[in-house]
């Protein structure tokens, strides 16, 4: 995976960008944006991005195409050329290998570049607003991992089309029941760490379907890891997209996922 960035590094081991004053500012946590595919939306996301980077410079905002064939990176790339904001940049994966794979890959190089003592992931067509950041970095001086929860949002506020409630509701009361998860959703796309749980999390990660969440949650609790929740809201727009949701095969998949973590964990796969 190629990484291209302009961020500047630092003696303390994070990364800096210059402000519009011209200083130093020292990375406080690095976010990573998975698209694919997206070039007809991709653009409202990218303004979003450039708006919230610069208004503050302590953000890293990482784009992480997985292997798009519409021309989803080339537009990123080319914004974030005329822009010219350092603490925006772009990964691109040669190949599509699916949202688990990208995320990993993307999280285990920023621990390796300590580009940030923080680091998070959320959708990248902002399901989940860029608000959600000041709160997830809240919660990670607190805990060492910090889930988006949508069922702590009120019930007509959360934005979450009927099929996808449904799905959710059943994966989550099955994860819950399998893999000893005492949280109401595993599986929405916003999550963070402190650089050390990221590393031991992503370093043992295998799953490479949308089950990877709940393995997620699941080597945070089996490290022994502090977790924390917070609201997780669905943006209108993302509500108004057409769902993907399969209701006789999306389950399939995901009772197999949790099949998968739990005998994973039996052969000793996550030592």
């Amino acid at each position: 995976m190629l990484i291209t960035s302009s961020a500047i590094p630092c003696d303390s081991g994070l990364a800096a960008t210059t402000s519009s004053a011209g200083v130093a500012v020292a990375t406080r946590i690095a976010v990573i944006l998975p698209v694919y595919n997206e070039s007809r939306v991709i653009g409202r996301t990218i303004n979003a991005v450039l708006e919230a980077a610069r208004a503050d410079p302590g953000i890293a905002f990482v784009f992480a195409d997985d292997g798009s064939t519409d021309g989803t990176p080339e537009r990123i790339a080319a914004a974030l050329a005329v822009a010219d904001i350092p603490n925006v940049s772009l990964s691109v994966s040669p190949r599509n290998r699916g949202k688990a794979s990208v995320v990993r890959e993307t999280a285990l190089n920023l621990v390796r570049e300590a580009r940030a003592p923080l680091v998070c992931f959320t959708d990248g067509d902002l399901a989940y607003p860029l608000d959600h950041i000041p709160q997830l970095e809240a919660a990670l001086a607190r805990a060492e991992v910090v889930i988006g929860s949508r069922s702590l949002v009120h019930r007509d506020e959360r934005n979450v089309r009927l099929a996808r409630r449904v799905l959710g509701w059943g994966f989550n009361k099955l994860a819950r029941l399998a893999l000893w998860l005492p949280y109401r959703d595993t599986q929405a796309g916003l999550k963070g760490f402190r650089r050390d749980a990221a590393s031991a999390i992503f370093s043992r990660q295998r799953l490479t379907d949308f089950s990877f969440d709940a393995e997620l949650v699941f080597l945070a609790r089996r490290l022994g890891l502090r977790i924390a929740q917070i609201p997780a809201r669905v943006s209108e727009d993302h509500a108004a997209k057409a769902t993907k949701v399969d209701l006789i095969r999306d389950p399939l998949r995901m009772l197999r996922g949790v099949v998968v973590i739990r005998v994973n964990s039996w052969m000793g796969r996550y030592r």
